[in-house]
């Protein structure tokens, strides 16, 4: 069944004006959303890690666009959920734990060297010593959750009773510093796997195990020294934060912003069922020469029996030699004494090989020796092709090409309209207050709807 998207909430017109104010006095708040706060330490992350990359970045920016994000991925969760924002990851990691992965990155990408000498304080000074038992998991145990080993799948997953099952096996204890004990389970480190990983524990692959289990208890190691460091609500919103980047992320890719042209997209998908014929036209009239093609080309050749011939020839032509002459002494096709003429090929129905080179191919510039595709039995041979002249023309407005791209992209235009006047309205809509301190440079996007 054809999945029916919501479109029309984003076109729905705003009579109300963004109610921007600079009321806010609190260090640690960057700003207010509709009364939720949003933290300075994390406009102050985003900002820090955008200049890793750009020097020029600005604090300003990285809050103008949490506070978009914010909006965005609020409307998103309601209009979409997530299971049809992150309906293509199947096969990737769980959302919840790409942002985890992304939180633990981006808090060592700005306190690595913070870090590090708190885990040179830890017992052996590495992360090994918070590790007190790894207890020996039993393969009765194991074949309980995945199966018997080598059986075929169509799917590596588990169930509600194999997860509860994998939940019970214990695959390291730790104690983290001035912290609570714990443990990862089988069933935390099968949560964190993407298809290949899971590919791996379902294969038994012990090595690979204890590997994700050390990983995960690292990235916990960064987040409990983070909320030591900087308090659990510092931590949750970045993490808030860079979820809502991700939704957002989703909700362009959903719109086709990011996406090449023949990737699924379900709402360009929908709105390309839309497109009129006169949509496709106007597009063509105004993007004419995206359709250009080649009409036809005039083309001389030269066949040789083997590869070695074809490279003595091929090095004569680059000293300047006469590529008739060379057609009329070398070649093994008929029209060869007429010096490998081939005459107008043109451009219709399905081109045999030859044809397809010969349209590859730039004028007056002989192509490399190319070998003839033929069946195991066959004999090869290798053609150099010289195209004298070619015609160049245009798509046919009414064929299926013109009608695919076209529409494509048309769909595409419409798509990127509904998301960029969902923002505006948005925006309209929202009361924001803005802590002057924070910022480093005007604002642009916020106060242009104040």
């Amino acid at each position: 069944m054809a999945l029916a998207l919501p479109l029309a909430p984003a076109l729905l017109p705003s009579s109300a004006q963004a109610a921007v104010a600079y009321r806010l006095n609190d260090p640690a708040l960057a700003a207010r959303i509709d009364g939720a706060p949003l933290l300075a330490f994390s406009v102050d992350a985003l900002w820090r890690t955008a200049r890793q990359g750009d020097a020029k970045a600005s604090r300003s920016t990285a809050l103008e666009q949490a506070v978009v994000n914010r909006l965005l991925a609020g409307s998103a969760r309601k209009t979409y959920g997530e299971a049809v924002l992150f309906a293509g990851q199947r096969v990737a990691f769980a959302h919840d734990v790409m942002v985890d992965d992304q939180l633990v990155g981006m808090l060592r990408g700005l306190y690595g060297k913070e870090l590090e000498q708190a885990m040179q304080r830890l017992p052996g000074a590495s992360l090994a010593g918070l590790v007190t038992a790894q207890p020996a998991i039993a393969p009765a145990a194991l074949d309980a959750v995945f199966g018997r080993p080598g059986q075929l799948r169509l799917e590596y997953t588990l169930d509600a009773e194999q997860l509860a099952r994998a939940q019970d096996i214990v695959v390291l204890r730790y104690q983290l510093p001035q912290g609570p004990a714990g443990a990862i389970t089988l069933a935390d480190v099968y949560r964190r796997q993407n298809v290949q990983g899971r590919v791996a524990l379902f294969s038994r692959q012990s090595a690979h195990l204890q590997q994700q289990a050390r990983l995960a208890l690292a990235a916990l190691y960064v987040q409990h020294w983070s909320t030591q460091r900087f308090g659990a609500a510092a931590v949750a919103d970045l993490r808030r934060v860079l979820d809502e980047q991700d939704i957002v992320q989703a909700l362009q890719q959903l719109h086709g912003i990011g996406n090449d042209i023949d990737a699924a997209s379900p709402v360009v998908k929908q709105l390309v069922a839309q497109v009129s014929g006169a949509e496709i036209e106007n597009y063509y009239r105004r993007h004419r020469e995206e359709f250009r093609r080649i009409e036809k080309v005039k083309v001389r050749h030269i066949r040789l029996p083997d590869e070695r011939t074809a490279q003595a020839v091929a090095g004569q032509l680059s000293g300047g030699a006469d590529f008739g002459a060379l057609a009329r002494r070398y070649s093994s096709a008929a029209d060869s004494q007429t010096g490998g003429e081939l005459g107008w090929l043109q451009h219709s129905g399905t081109p045999d090989w030859l044809a397809q080179l010969a349209f590859a191919q730039a004028e007056g510039q002989p192509s490399r020796p190319i070998r003839s595709p033929v069946g195991p039995n066959d004999k090869a041979v290798w053609e150099i092709v010289l195209v004298d002249q070619r015609v160049e023309g245009y798509q046919d407005p009414a064929s299926e090409t013109v009608r695919y791209v076209a529409g494509n992209a048309v769909a595409r235009e419409k798509a990127a309209a509904q998301l960029a006047a969902l923002r505006q309205r948005l925006l309209g809509a929202a009361r924001i207050d803005i802590n002057r301190g924070v910022l480093d440079q005007p604002l642009r996007i916020l106060e242009s709807h104040s």
